[in-house]
């Protein structure tokens, strides 16, 4: 199969969830045009750090296909656009680079696990992403609502491994292990060393709230309550 290419810096898209992007560039309108008249899939893939063009040897060679659901048409060609992540894909060869980077590929999967391993791993991913939920809505001091999560570990691992933020080389990781169970035991550091970093942030403003409050004091015309 072959697909045109859409490589981003700092950008890992998973199966099973959306990606929005800005369209401006001449190659990348023809593009998308070219997509959305065909009714056809792209493939975004990550650009490796720190590369300073694209070439083969900056372009990861697995990604995923998007498709585009929706479009907003701006000036001058531009677009806003909804993209939905379908399938992972493997590059065999690149076929192209000019207007833009096309590809042979491949799609591949998770292997197949024991249902009761990957409960288990669920779960606890489940438990802590919620953590993390938790104390993201206390440190922006909003109400916290349920989040809604994917039914299935493999969903899950896709979700939580777009949304969590860390390095971009780590997500290509889990974007490219074919281990659910992996995946999601990959997550749990990741999630506790966010939830640490949450916590201590929190910390950090109620001292300096506290600091602040008490230099409230001190100032002529302030007094405390009896």
């Amino acid at each position: 199969m072959e697909i045109p290419l859409f490589p981003l810096p700092n950008l890992v898209l998973f199966p099973q969830v959306v990606l929005p992007l800005h369209i401006f560039e001449d190659r990348y309108k023809l593009m998308i045009n070219r997509c959305i008249d065909g009714e056809q899939a792209f493939g975004v893939v990550l650009l490796r750090e720190n590369a300073q063009q694209e070439s083969e040897e900056t372009i990861h060679r697995a990604g995923v296909t998007a498709r585009v659901v929706q479009v907003e048409r701006l000036e001058e060609g531009r677009m806003n656009i909804l993209t939905a992540g379908e399938s992972r894909f493997r590059i065999i060869e690149f076929t192209g680079a000019n207007p833009y980077w096309t590809a042979s590929v491949t799609p591949f999967e998770d292997d197949p696990e024991p249902d009761d391993m990957l409960e288990e791993a669920y779960r606890e991913v489940v438990e802590r992403y919620r953590r993390v939920f938790e104390l993201t809505a206390k440190l922006r001091a909003v109400e916290p609502a349920e989040p809604t999560l994917p039914q299935s570990p493999l969903a899950l691992s896709f979700m939580v491994s777009y949304v969590l933020n860390i390095d971009p080389e780590k997500k290509q990781e889990l974007l490219e292990l074919t281990s659910t169970f992996r995946r999601l035991n990959t997550l749990i550091p990741y999630l506790d060393e966010t939830a640490s970093e949450l916590q201590l942030q929190i910390m950090r403003r109620d001292v300096a709230a506290k600091a602040r409050g008490n230099g409230d004091l001190g100032r002529p015309g302030t007094r405390r309550e009896e």
